[in-house]
């Protein structure tokens, strides 16, 4: 009896002793909490933000790219681009040595204040923040996205080649105080971009100079440049092809008897309405330019040729009808070989050529 009695004083003074000595343990292994947040403070008092981190007469240098998210449509009618792209940068600033690791908004610190030159709307997707590293090393990713213009020479339209250029710049501070360098890693695009109807190519990027008159500075500049042919098979299909059909319907008319003027003028006719209801359709889906595109130049043509198929079908009409039916017949063979010809002729010098 009394052993067991000291068999379940044992037992209970294991149970309590255990858990006393496992937490000593773990209290030992564990740091304290000093040594866990033994972070810096990033207290900026004294740091002046409208100063910039290098002394007068030196340059300070910005390392810049830009990282194409997404090219979202082209619009050749309002000469714009919706995109979505990062922009990093990334400076030196001494006056921040001490702060490794500290995170701080744009208004916090000096920062080069760099706006996009070509108009548009542009808006960051976050609160713009910036990471200070190791000897005063400042780094800042932004992502933006909106539509900016593009201004584009159509004339080769729709078989037309483009640089979409978005250039960077900082008015606050000219080149002999700001400069950029380019980095090569921070620059390229996403391999599957929305734009449709598009083939874009590998953007490429440079830095130079852009004097300013009206401000009296010469500022530095970042050129971001992205690569991008149309596909013209959609216009083949939509536009050119309905357009061939309705022209060589305008031909049948030198297949008819020239002495039957009015199913002559009848189908001319047909043809020609056909034509302006083609033209009224496809005129809000073309750019708006001050010239002639290549597609202008194709219409206006094959225009032409329908109008000319209606007055020959007048002048072999006229002709037969005062009984001149062998000159009209032969007008209308050569017609059958003069309208093809000069309609090819068209396509290659508008369309191809």
């Amino acid at each position: 009896m009394a052993f067991e009695k000291v068999a379940i004083f044992l037992a209970r003074s294991v149970r309590r002793l255990v858990p006393a000595l496992l937490f000593g343990a773990i209290t030992i292994a564990l740091p304290s909490q000093a040594e866990v947040l033994d972070t810096p403070s990033c207290d900026l008092a004294g740091y002046e933000s409208s100063v910039r981190p290098n002394p007068p007469g030196t340059q300070t240098e910005v390392i810049i790219g830009v990282f194409l998210a997404d090219l979202n449509a082209i619009d050749d009618i309002s000469q714009t681009v919706a995109l979505d792209s990062l922009l990093t940068l990334q400076w030196t600033d001494e006056r921040l040595k001490t702060f490794a690791g500290c995170r701080y908004p744009y208004s916090a610190i000096w920062t080069p204040e760099i706006q996009l030159s070509n108009s548009g709307t542009i808006r960051s997707r976050q609160t713009p923040q910036v990471l200070v590293g190791a000897n005063g090393k400042v780094t800042t990713t932004v992502r933006y996205e909106g539509t900016v213009s593009s201004p584009a020479n159509l004339k080769d339209f729709p078989f037309d080649e483009r640089a979409i250029n978005l250039q960077l710049i900082s008015l606050k501070h000219d080149a002999a105080e700001l400069s950029f360098r380019m980095s090569q890693d921070w620059t390229g695009r996403r391999a599957g971009l929305t734009v449709p109807d598009w083939t874009i190519g590998e953007p490429t990027a440079e830095v130079g100079e852009l004097e300013l008159p009206r401000v009296g500075r010469t500022v530095s500049t970042y050129d971001f440049q992205i690569p991008a042919a149309r596909l013209g098979d959609y216009y083949i299909y939509k536009f050119v092809f309905p357009l061939c059909l309705i022209v060589m319907m305008s031909w049948a008319v030198f297949w008819i008897d020239p002495t039957n003027l009015g199913p002559q003028l009848s189908l001319a006719g047909t043809s020609m309405l056909t034509l302006i209801a083609y033209q009224f359709t496809v005129n809000d889906l073309l750019p708006r330019v001050g010239y002639l595109t290549a597609m202008d130049q194709y219409v206006l043509s094959s225009s032409l040729l329908v109008f000319l198929a209606l007055v020959e079908a007048l002048i072999t009409g006229s002709l037969a009808s005062r009984d001149r039916a062998a000159t009209a017949e032969m007008l209308d063979r050569i017609s059958r070989w003069v309208f093809p010809a000069t309609y090819l002729l068209v396509i290659l010098t508008t369309l191809v050529l």
